[in-house]
């Protein structure tokens, strides 16, 4: 089947890894896969996508529902368009109007019943065949509508693409923040950096990477510089956006991460202290559903980080002053085993396949 995948743009958030993670998935399956924004840039985002398949089309556009992104997107001949319901559907519709090729509608946010328009509720249940999320807490909020259109709770294919990496040793103690640098998702790492001088002295030898952009990288980067002045030494760095976080994870001890991210340094083989908006801290076997049924603190759980950031802090030093190599190393490759059914990229074709059968009745498949 030749499937399109309509996007915003080149940013690097939750619906562009998703977006990476599924077209790629579905390309390893026999599709004929393509995705097509307005990128203006991104050389190595789409060098990612082609290495795993995905033909890229690209046009810088002031707009994304400009008609010559319509006409490129046309021009695929698409059967099938897959979308997000956040920016990307008005541009799928039009995609949608021009070639009759039916859209998937993907939900990365609840549902907001008060939109109008193009993106309201009734909207995108008329204009789309299937509603898919990756999270439990959205599809409960899809399945409380009671729109009349198949709807399916559907992981992230994240395992197929994370490589398990050996365990590191406590010391150097490299701690990765990963997240985008938001009002939401960031107070957990923006207390790390704001704190790092003294976490310095609770940790000698202690190195801090943060992963990612976003409103506040400002005041990341001003934190940033006063501890390494202080330090006399560069031990916290900015590496900002990264289309692959692969080689930064081979590299950390442990990972302050929530969301996806959190899912790709658990299946890489890192201990994980799950933060994003809410705290879970470690995550161990007894608490790792958990973190699947929030999205490792992006949606609701112990409580919101903003309210108390400097837990993290803590949560960092008891976490080095509890590392125990073999017991640790044996849980993280537990967690990992336990964890990465449940993001299988097998289970998600298979889910995806069983979709378009009820919903494109007579569409060939691979």
């Amino acid at each position: 089947m030749r499937i399109l995948f309509c996007s915003e743009g080149f940013i690097i958030d939750g619906v562009a890894s998703y977006n990476l993670y599924l077209s790629a998935a579905l390309a390893r399956a026999g599709h004929e896969v393509a995705i097509v924004g307005r990128w203006a840039g991104a050389k190595g985002y789409q060098q990612l996508h082609r290495r795993h398949g995905v033909r890229v089309l690209q046009r810088p556009a002031l707009s994304r529902k400009a008609g010559s992104l319509v006409a490129l997107a046309a021009k695929f001949k698409p059967e099938l368009v897959i979308t997000d319901a956040r920016r990307s559907f008005p541009f799928a519709l039009r995609v949608r109007r021009r070639t009759g090729a039916p859209v998937i509608t993907v939900f990365h946010d609840p549902p907001l019943l008060d939109r109008t328009g193009e993106r309201s509720i009734a909207s995108l249940a008329a204009e789309s065949v299937a509603w898919v999320t990756s999270e439990r807490p959205i599809y409960e909020a899809l399945q409380a509508i009671g729109a009349d259109i198949p709807l399916r709770h559907v992981p992230r294919p994240v395992d197929a693409m994370m490589q398990a990496f050996p365990m590191p040793q406590r010391d150097p103690f490299r701690l990765l923040c990963m997240g985008r640098l938001s009002g939401w998702k960031s107070w957990g790492s923006r207390a790390i950096v704001a704190h790092a001088a003294e976490l310095r002295r609770e940790i000698p030898g202690l190195e801090i990477t943060v992963l990612g952009g976003g409103g506040r990288y400002l005041s990341f980067w001003k934190d940033a510089r006063a501890a390494n002045r202080a330090a006399g030494t560069r031990f916290v760095r900015l590496a900002g956006m990264q289309i692959d976080p692969q080689p930064f994870l081979r590299e950390a001890s442990v990972v302050c991460a929530g969301a996806t991210s959190a899912v790709e340094a658990i299946l890489c083989g890192r201990p994980v202290l799950a933060v994003s908006g809410w705290w879970i801290g470690p995550i161990t076997k007894d608490n790792l559903q958990i973190g699947v049924d929030c999205h490792f603190g992006d949606r609701v759980s112990v409580y919101k980080v903003r309210n108390d950031p400097d837990t993290v802090c803590q949560g960092v030093v008891d976490f080095y002053n509890g590392w125990q190599d073999e017991a640790l190393a044996t849980r993280v490759q537990e967690l990992r085993e336990r964890l990465a059914p449940a993001y299988s990229a097998e289970e998600t074709i298979a889910q995806y396949h069983a979709l378009f059968a009820k919903a494109l009745p007579g569409q060939p498949q691979p």
